[in-house]
């Protein structure tokens, strides 16, 4: 996928807002902005193809994958999420921020405690709203049945070079993140 202008520069307006104080605030209300208005967003960001989305070794295709920016202090990207998985409780260890432009992504939530993972609330993340994360945010997506969810994700840091945690979903039992666990953790829905 080719890079669409407006997503270059919500990079560029990320980067820009790195080091102040209200760093959360700022980026926060730059997804909302690039996301305002999501349909023609949507059209500026082409749809992956079947061929461009991967199947994993168990047979899942959790959907496309197209990393914008990729820094130790900032990671963007689209992720187009396909229905049929509902894919395991993670966290990202940073501060994140997911801006659902088509579709909707079902969102559910957990609280560490003492005593483990304790499920709070869910909630649908329709095209046009933001959801952000702190550092200690932990959670699950999936798409509804009937279309994908196609969201940009920003992160403050390198997503893809962190100590993460992935959990069984079953059990909640804490595991380190990586693919093929990530892989084994998801569930046919």
């Amino acid at each position: 996928m080719e890079t669409p202008a407006i997503l270059e520069q919500l990079v560029t307006d990320c980067q820009a807002a790195l080091g102040h104080d209200d760093t959360r605030a700022r980026i926060h209300q730059l997804v909302q902005a690039v996301v305002v208005e999501p349909a023609k967003l949507a059209d500026q960001i082409p749809a992956f193809a079947s061929g461009e989305v991967e199947v994993s070794p168990r047979g899942f295709r959790l959907g496309g994958e197209h990393i914008v920016h990729q820094s130790p202090d900032l990671t963007v990207m689209v992720l187009d999420t396909l229905p049929g998985v509902e894919q395991p409780p993670h966290d990202h260890a940073m501060p994140a921020f997911i801006g659902v432009f088509a579709g909707c992504e079902e969102q559910r939530f957990w609280t560490r405690t003492d005593d483990g993972l304790v499920p709070t609330t869910g909630r649908l993340l329709e095209a046009g709203e933001v959801v952000a994360f702190g550092v200690r945010g932990i959670h699950a997506i999936s798409a509804p049945d009937h279309a994908p969810a196609r969201a940009v994700h920003v992160y403050l840091g390198d997503i893809y070079d962190v100590d993460r945690s992935v959990f069984h979903p079953d059990t909640l039992e804490e595991f380190e993140m990586t693919s093929d666990r990530y892989d084994e953790f998801c569930r046919p829905r």
